[in-house]
This record gives structure tokens, sequence and C-alpha cells, in this order.
């Protein structure tokens, strides 16, 4: 088994894992992909075969399969992150010589191969949105102090760039790395007294993106090499090519298009990314709702060739 993807997912949020399994296997990769999740299996979960401890597979052939895995953990899905890829390292993605994770509002842009390359001796990932956070940045000399308090040893006090939780790609021989990002998401939950929400305090706060800081603390507080890719690999930017993040809270699948247009926000690339992946191998929408949903996006195109927010 050479690479594994892994998402994580519960509500809505299934219409996002679908299109980012659709733009998979456009993208050529052909493999194992684990979904974890909270609630009920999706509908694009069938037909699919019985595995342990509760476990579907759905095969779509050529090698290409999605495992269901459901998840117990009461901690939001954004702080389970490393610890979920490290029980599926021991577990479906044993065996993987690189394990890649993916936020169930991303879709793949590029060809596999270039994924594939992306965590060659070197963790992936890419650059957030505000991805400038220079070695004497005062969060960072807090999370410097931090450190110190819990006697972590300071390894690379000269890291400058501030990266999206979003993704990452993990190679067999850097796996310690996700044992210290877990350890620190729990650290952090001692001090927030909770990991059950996405983000806690503000801006300023020591830890306010908990899962995102504390991938950025460990790199820290570790000599693993980061292969990272800038901002616009996720679309946060122009001129990417990479993948496509629907960050935010109007998800692409919830449509509203011509609504926000008139507003003055005409579709995003992440929107048009995602439906582009919509139809195959999964079946995304139905097709009355797929022609609704891409009629209004169109329309919404239009409007906002003449209007939109300076």
């Amino acid at each position: 088994m050479n690479s594994v993807v892994c998402t994580l997912f519960e509500g809505h949020y299934h219409l996002g894992a679908a299109a980012l399994v659709n733009s998979l296997w456009a993208s050529g990769f052909r493999g194992r992909v684990i979904c974890g999740l909270r609630g009920d299996f999706p509908p694009w979960s069938e037909p699919s075969r019985a595995e342990a401890n509760g476990i579907k597979v759905r095969d779509f052939g050529e090698g290409f399969e999605v495992w269901f895995v459901p998840c117990s953990t009461a901690m939001h899905f954004t702080n389970y992150k490393p610890t979920f890829m490290l029980e599926m390292w021991d577990g479906p993605a044993a065996g993987a010589d690189r394990f890649y994770y993916f936020d169930p509002d991303i879709v793949v842009k590029c060809p596999w191969e270039v994924i594939e390359r992306w965590a060659e001796n070197g963790v992936a990932v890419c650059e957030d949105v505000n991805f400038y956070l220079p070695p004497r940045h005062p969060l960072r000399i807090g999370w410097m102090h931090w450190l110190k308090s819990l006697g972590i040893p300071l390894l690379n006090a000269e890291r400058e760039r501030y990266y999206s939780g979003g993704f990452i790609g993990v190679p067999r021989e850097m796996k310690e790395y996700l044992k210290l990002w877990e350890t620190l998401i729990a650290k952090i939950g001692e001090v927030s007294g909770s990991l059950k929400t996405l983000k806690q305090g503000s801006a300023n706060s020591l830890f306010h993106s908990m899962d995102q800081d504390a991938m950025n603390i460990a790199f820290m507080a570790s000599n693993v090499t980061i292969n990272a890719a800038g901002l616009e690999a996720m679309d946060f930017s122009t001129g990417g090519h990479m993948l496509s993040h629907a960050i935010g809270s109007r998800k692409p699948w919830k449509g509203g298009f011509i609504t926000h247009a008139l507003k003055g926000y005409p579709p995003s690339r992440p929107v048009r990314a995602f439906f582009e992946h919509i139809d195959r191998p999964i079946q995304v929408f139905s097709a009355s709702e797929s022609k609704k949903l891409l009629r209004s996006l169109r329309i919404a195109s239009v409007i906002g060739r003449f209007h939109r927010r300076a």
C-alpha cells in the first residue's frame, strides 16, 4: 500500500466529502480513502460491504475504495485530525508509505502524481490565508514561552510561515510529527477547557484556531522538513492549480449563489471547482437539484461580472 487519503465529516459535510472523493478519482488516485464520520452513513456509502467495528466499504473498482469509519469522539473534528490519522495508520491505513488528510470542503485540481511528490521526504502543507508569521511575532513569542513551560524543546525558532490545517501529507518516516501535533492539541484543550469548538477566544488569543495553531507550534518544536506550497495552492489567492478550499460558512453545496451575488459576492473559485466534481463516480445531487444549482451558479456568475464589492 503506497498512499492513503482520509477526511472527517458529519452532517451536510458529507456532500463536500463526496465531491472530494470524486476529485480524487478524477486526479488519478487509485487506492483507499478513509472517511471518519459522526452520525448516519451518507446515502452515497451504498452499495457497500461490512467490515469489523461497524465499518462500511464501498468499492468503486480499479483499486479505488472508500472506507466509512464511525467515530465516537466528543471533540470537534478539526481537533481530532492527528488522533484519527494515528488510529487509522494502525488500522485501515496500515502499510501506507504516505498518509494524507483533506478537509471535506476541499477538492483536488491537480494530477495525483503532484500530491504524491508533495510529501516526498517532508510534511506536505499549504500556507494559510494569513500566511506570514515572523519568528519574533508576539504570537510566536507567546508560543515559545508556552513550549518552555511544558518542557518541550524549541527546535526551530526561525519558522516564519503559518500553515493551514485543512490539508497535510505525512510520510511514514515522519509519523512522530502527528504524535507531537496530537499532544499539543490536548495541551491546548487543557488551557482552553474544551476541544469541542472550532475556535476559541479572539484573534489575539494565544490559541484561537486550536488545531491549526498546534500544527504550527509543532513545526517549531520539530525538525521535520516542511514541503510547503503557497496560499494560491488552496485558491486563497489567484494562480492556484493544486487544491481548492471552500473556507468559511458559505459552502458550495448550500447554494444561494444569486442572493450572494446580488450582495456583491460572486461565486468564488472554490465554489466553481466544487461543481466540477458532482457527477462521477458519485452523484452528489439528484438530477433536478444539480440542474437547479448549476443554473443558479451561471446566473450568479453573470451578475458577478457587473456587480461585486471592491
